[in-house]
């Protein structure tokens, strides 16, 4: 029989990457570290900000999919300089979402697949197959850090802007992009390392075209900026992206090298029977 463990918050920090992806993708100061961008105007009344946010998290309405990625590490200690992943997402018939991570390069580094999956509620667990004694290991909570990326797990699925109560603080322009500026603070009882999320959301298609998160001293922890999307297959994609984590002194810098959406993914994927199997291979 495998047994599941529960990770010690040591282990934990070697679960898995990040992406964020989402986040989006997807925050709490010292001002001086804020989001740098052209000179502020003052924010319209007529603008609704749950009304932007609800779009912004509508950005990502596909059922599955399936990302080819790279990231290039900078700064830190140890671990590989690039690595390469593939990225499988999909919403389950209950609402919630599981997402594999499974590493393709350097070939070392496939330890850290992982299974993340996020409960309706918001709450996250994350899973990995240990293949040294057979079993797996699972550790819960958004505030657990991975050791390659030094992310936690609320940045890989995305940020959870559900947890924040925000505000519309104005409009301005990040390099040529027309964007609104939202500052959200962390509901109360709500699970998270950062107590404030400031993101700039593009006027053209609500995409946050930068994110900061802040600790509860309010010091800038991450800040997400992301350089290039496309649209495919009908989808908002990040293409290229930086996460400048600040309290690693780590930069990443993700690309997507394929995207695909709506595959109908096998839930089996998803399952730690899988995760098993590659490791074997």
């Amino acid at each position: 029989m495998m047994k599941t463990v529960e990770f010690t918050s040591a282990c934990s920090r070697a679960l898995l990457l990040a992406c964020a992806l989402s986040i989006a993708l997807a925050g709490c100061g010292k001002q001086t570290n804020t989001i740098t961008t052209n000179t502020s105007q003052s924010a319209q009344p007529s603008v609704d900000v749950a009304q932007l946010i609800k779009q912004y998290r509508a950005l990502d309405d596909s059922r599955d999919s399936t990302m080819k990625m790279r990231a290039k590490i900078e700064g830190g200690s140890g671990g590989p300089p690039e690595v390469q992943m593939n990225i499988y997402r999909k919403r389950m018939a209950d609402a919630s979402k599981v997402m594999l991570i499974e590493f393709t390069a350097p070939v070392q580094e496939r330890d850290r697949d992982a299974i993340v999956a996020t409960s309706p509620q918001g709450e996250i667990e994350a899973t990995r197959y240990i293949q040294a004694n057979d079993s797996f290991a699972s550790v819960k909570g958004s505030v657990n850090e991975d050791s390659l990326f030094g992310m936690t797990l609320q940045e890989l699925v995305d940020g959870q802007p559900e947890k924040y109560d925000f505000k519309l603080v104005g409009e301005e322009t990040a390099g040529s992009t027309p964007v609104y500026r939202v500052e959200g603070n962390l509901k109360s009882g709500a699970d998270s390392k950062f107590s404030r999320l400031v993101m700039l959301l593009s006027k053209e298609n609500s995409a946050a075209v930068v994110s900061e998160f802040y600790d509860n001293h309010n010091e800038l922890m991450r800040r997400l900026t992301i350089d290039r999307m496309e649209q495919t297959g009908g989808h908002w994609t990040r293409m290229r992206w930086t996460v400048d984590n600040l309290a690693r002194q780590k930069k990443i810098v993700f690309e997507t090298l394929e995207a695909k959406y709506d595959q109908n993914l096998s839930d089996a994927i998803f399952s730690r029977e899988h995760l098993k199997k590659l490791a074997a291979k």
